[in-house]
C-alpha cells in the first residue's frame, strides 16, 4: 500500500473512530441531562420542616397544609400504621395518586383542582404523607409548574403527640378502602359475617365477568327497582331480595362496581331496610385494581338465606315518597327539597334522560350541584371518583342555601345520583337527611304537581 492511500486510510479511521465517539458523548451527555433533571426535579427548592416550624406557621393565611396520601387516610381511615387517624386540622386533600389517574382531561382537572383548594404559588406550602414518597412526588409535581415554596413533612411526627389537633369525618368507616375489604377477605378483621357484592345493572353484567373481588356476588340493580318510574321495589320484594342474596340486617355488606353510583343506590335501599353495616368501596372497582389485588372471573352463585331478621323498612324514614317531599317543599323554613342533577337538567334545559320527556323541578326546589351530565358527579368526586373534601361540599352547599341543620331530602332523575350523595351527608355526620326516591321522574309524571323552570335567581 503507498504512503497516500495509507494517509487517507488512516484519515478515515480517526473521522469514524470520533464520529462514534461523539455519538457515544452525545447519548452520555443525554443520559447525564436526563439524570440531572430528575435530581433537579426531586431536591428542586423542596425542603423538610419541623414540626415545631409546622405548628408556629399552620394557622398563617399564606402558609397551606396539603394531605398527599389516598383519600382514605384523609377521610379518617388509619393507613401505614399512622398512630391516629384522620388528617392535620386544617390541612386540604391532593392525593399523589391523582397524578396517575387515566383521563384525558386530567391536567386541567388537576389545575382545576389546585384552584378550588387555594394551592398557589404565593403560598408557601408543606405537602405531608406517611411512606415518605407521596409527598416527594407531589411536590416535583407542583416544583415543575413553578411552585417554588415548597416543604415535605411526615405526619407520622404530628400524629404521635396527642396535643397537635388531627380530624376525620365522623362516621368514614361507611366508604372504605381496598386495604379494608382485603383484610376483611382475608382475615375477617371485621369479626362479624359479610357478604360482597359487585353492583351494576344487567344479569351477571360484563364488569362481573371481565373480573371481580374475590368471592363477590353479582347484583343486579334491577333486583331492587323496577321501571317505569324506576322506584325501589315493594317492602315484601326487597326483603325477598336480600334473603335471595344472603343478607340479613346484622350481615357486614361490602358493596362497589365499577360505576360507584350503582353501588350507593342499593346502600342507601339496604340502610332503609335496616341493614346495620352497609360500607361502599371508595373510588370503585378502580381503587381494588389501583391497589394492585387480585380479580377472579368465577360466577359465585348467591346463598340464600331464611330471613332478613327484621320487618323492612325498618328505617323508613330514610327513603321517602310524593306526598313527603311536597311536605318538605311546604316546610320552607326547616326543611329544603335538594336537587342534585346538573344545572342545565334543574333549569329545564334538558330532562336528562331519553325517557323522561318533561323539564325542569319541583316548585321551590334548591340546586345542590351535580355533575356535568345525568351520569356523572364532578361535584361530589375527586378525580380518581373518590369522596370529595368533605368541606368543600359543605362549603358549596352554604353558597347555595343549604344548612345542614335543616331537613334535607336529595333527589336526582331516579335516584342514583342522589343515593351516592345521601351516603356522603351520612359520612360527614348529617343527622335529618332523606332520599326522595321517585325524583323528577315520578314528579314530572303527574302533570298536576307545580314545576319550575329557568334560573331561580334571574327567572331566566
Amino acid at each position: 500500500m503507498n504512503y497516500f492511500k495509507k494517509l487517507n486510510l488512516f484519515v478515515l479511521i480517526m473521522t469514524l473512530s470520533a464520529v462514534v465517539l461523539m455519538g457515544c458523548n452525545s447519548q452520555t451527555n443525554e443520559k447525564n441531562s436526563a439524570k440531572d433533571l430528575k435530581q433537579s426535579e426531586e431536591t428542586a427548592k423542596v425542603k423538610e420542616i419541623t414540626t415545631k416550624e409546622l405548628s408556629k406557621n399552620i394557622d398563617s393565611d399564606n402558609w397551606i397544609i396539603v394531605d398527599t396520601r389516598i383519600n382514605d387516610a384523609y377521610n379518617g381511615w388509619i393507613i401505614d400504621g399512622v398512630k391516629r387517624s384522620g388528617h392535620i386540622k386544617g390541612a386540604v386533600d391532593f392525593a399523589a395518586n391523582w397524578l396517575d389517574v387515566d383521563n384525558k382531561n386530567k391536567d386541567k382537572l388537576l389545575d382545576e383542582t389546585l384552584k378550588l383548594k387555594k394551592i398557589s404559588p404565593e403560598k408557601n406550602i408543606v405537602v405531608y404523607d406517611s411512606n415518605g414518597k407521596d409527598a416527594k412526588k407531589v411536590a416535583n409535581y407542583l416544583s415543575t409548574k413553578g411552585y417554588n415554596n415548597l416543604f415535605t413533612y411526615n405526619v407520622n411526627e404530628w400524629a404521635n403527640d396527642k396535643s397537635l389537633a388531627m380530624e376525620s369525618y365522623p362516621n368514614y368507616e361507611k366508604i372504605v378502602p381496598a386495604t379494608w375489604i382485603k383484610d376483611t377477605i382475608d382475615n375477617n378483621n371485621n369479626n362479624k359475617p359479610y357478604k360482597v357484592f359487585e353492583v351494576s345493572w344487567g344479569d351477571e353484567a360484563s364488569d362481573y365477568k371481565k373480573g371481580h373481588i374475590k368471592g363477590a356476588t353479582h347484583i343486579n340493580t334491577d333486583e331492587v327497582e323496577e321501571a317505569p318510574l324506576w322506584n325501589r321495589l315493594s317492602d315484601q320484594k326487597l326483603d325477598k331480595f336480600a334473603t335471595n342474596n344472603g343478607i340479613t340486617k346484622d350481615t357486614t355488606v361490602i358493596l362497589y362496581g365499577a360505576d360507584p353510583m350503582a353501588s350507593y343506590r342499593v346502600a342507601a335501599i339496604l340502610k332503609y331496610m335496616g341493614t346495620e353495616d352497609v360500607r361502599v368501596l371508595n373510588g370503585g372497582y378502580d381503587a381494588w385494581l389501583r391497589a394492585g389485588y387480585e380479580q377472579e372471573t368465577t360466577v359465585n352463585k348467591k346463598q340464600p338465606v331464611k330471613s332478613f331478621g327484621t320487618t323492612v323498612p325498618a328505617n323508613p324514614n330514610y327513603i321517602v315518597d310524593m306526598p313527603k317531599a311536597k311536605e318538605i317543599l311546604a316546610d320552607k323554613k326547616g326543611s329544603t327539597l335538594v336537587d342534585i342533577r346538573s344545572w342545565d337538567e334543574h333549569i329545564g334545559k334538558t330532562s336528562g334522560y331519553d325517557y323522561i320527556k318533561p323539564k325542569g323541578r319541583p316548585a321551590g326546589a334548591v340546586w345542590g350541584d351535580s355533575g356535568s351530565t345525568p351520569n356523572s358527579l364532578e361535584a361530589f368526586r375527586n378525580i380518581d371518583n373518590t369522596m370529595k373534601n368533605g368541606y368543600e361540599i359543605e362549603s358549596t352547599w352554604k353558597d347555595l342555601g343549604i344548612n345542614r341543620d335543616k331537613n334535607l331530602s336529595f333527589f336526582c332523575g331516579t335516584g342514583w345520583r342522589a343515593a351516592e350523595v345521601i351516603t356522603y351527608t351520612d359520612v360527614l355526620g348529617f343527622k335529618n337527611t332523606s332520599l326522595y326516591d321517585g325524583g323528577w321522574n315520578e314528579w314530572s309524571s303527574d302533570p298536576s304537581n307545580p314545576v319550575e323552570t329557568g334560573d331561580p335567581k334571574t327567572k331566566k
